[in-house]
Parts: structure tokens; sequence; C-alpha cells
């Protein structure tokens, strides 16, 4: 079974993963002047980006060590995905900068709202049902299937600033603590080139993912593997 993407999911993709900067939010954008758009964006990127530091440091003083050391290497490997994607091709071609700011404003707040949804404290449903997200373009959904019962898994990832994408489903085996191992189709092998294997390793509001093969079921630059944390609504 290869990549298939629905319609609507690349629509959702569309519109949640690259922020709309080609008509800037007021009150920037009735300012006439490209400078001054300029400085009145940077000034908005500074604001969306100190909120997001003091939310980062506000939840760091609750984490344990490795925990805090954990944080630390997400952020800022989520530095680097948020500048390649708005210093990428979709934005750099606006000579003025405007897109690029625009970008980083709107992806900064999407940060600061991921770090308050999913880094703390709460406890998942008994099943871990819900949605996780790596903060990276991945999300990951446990859901109880209506006819057949099973509890089942579906991830839907886009990665890199010309959006690879990713999708793939299938049934989850519920674990306390512990590892668990998924293949596409029974009995198939990472040299298989159809073939998918993910690892997962459970624990409390958090799954960790090892992609071993799963190449036809994702773009070129895009992978499942990663740490998935719980949504909290």
């Amino acid at each position: 079974m290869r990549l298939q993407l629905s319609s609507a999911f690349l629509l959702l993709l569309a519109f949640s993963l690259f922020p709309k900067t080609s008509e800037p939010a007021d009150p920037c954008s009735k300012i006439k002047s490209k400078n001054d758009q300029k400085k009145c964006y940077s000034k908005e990127y500074q604001a969306a980006d100190k909120e997001l530091n003091v939310t980062y440091k506000k939840i760091r003083e609750a984490l344990s060590d490795s925990e805090k050391e954990d944080l630390k290497k997400l952020q800022v490997l989520w530095i680097g995905y948020r500048d390649g994607i708005c210093e990428g091709p979709m934005y750099s071609s606006d000579e003025s900068g405007i897109e690029t700011i625009a970008c980083k404003t709107e992806t900064t707040a999407e940060r600061t709202k991921y770090l308050n949804h999913v880094w703390k404290f709460g406890t998942a449903s008994k099943e871990g049902l819900g949605s996780y997200t790596d903060g990276f373009g991945g999300s990951l959904r446990l859901f109880r299937d209506k006819s057949s019962k099973n509890i089942q898994f579906s991830f839907e990832v886009v990665r890199g600033p010309i959006a690879h994408l990713g999708e793939v489903s299938g049934n989850w085996t519920p674990v306390k603590e512990g590892k668990w191992n998924w293949a596409s189709t029974e009995g198939c092998k990472a040299e298989d080139p159809d073939c998918c294997l993910l690892e997962f390793q459970y624990s409390q509001n958090r799954i960790e993912v090892e992609e071993v093969s799963c190449s036809a079921y994702h773009g070129a630059r895009a992978y499942f593997g990663g740490s998935y944390r719980y949504e909290f609504k």
C-alpha cells in the first residue's frame, strides 16, 4: 500500500502549517511605507518571541532535570525548523523581508500554544486516547473505531519548508509501559519497499516512535519517528 493523501488532509495542511502572510493582519497592513511596515511587523515578532520565552521559562521551572534537557533539545530543533520554513523559498522571495517576519511571528505564537497545551501537568485517558503532537508538523491520534470497537492510531505529518507529507493508520495494541511493534502487513520486512514498520514506546502522556521502514507512506523528507506528547485541551 503506497501513500495516498485525501484532499481534505491536503487542504488542512495548507492552511494550518504555513501562516498566511500574503495578506498581513492589521494594523501593520494599513501602513503604506514598506520600511514602517517592516518595523511594525518586527515589533509584533519581538512581542511573540518574548511571550514564548516567558512561557518556556515558566514551564521549565516545573520540570525534572531530564525533562528540562529534553525540552531544551526540542526547542533548539524547533528554532531551526521554524527558520527553515520562514526563511525558505515560500517566503524569502519577498525582498522586503516582511513575509519572513510575519511567518516567524505566527509560527512563534503557535509554538507558545503548543507548549501550553502539551508541556503541562495532567493525565491522559486510561487508554491514552486523544491527540499527540511532536511540535514539528507531526500529529498522532489514538481513537476507538465505532464499528469494530478497536483502538486505532493515525499519523498525519507535514515536514520541511516544501511540505513533504505522510499518512498511515492501523490498529493499536494498548500497553501500559513498554514497547510495541506495528507492521503494515503481517510478516513484512524492512527491505520490502511497500512495508511500514514502526516501533512505539508508550508511557504516560508520551509516545516515542521509531520508524524502522515506512518510506512508501510519506514524502522523501517526511518521517513518522519522534517524541509525541499528549495534547491537553
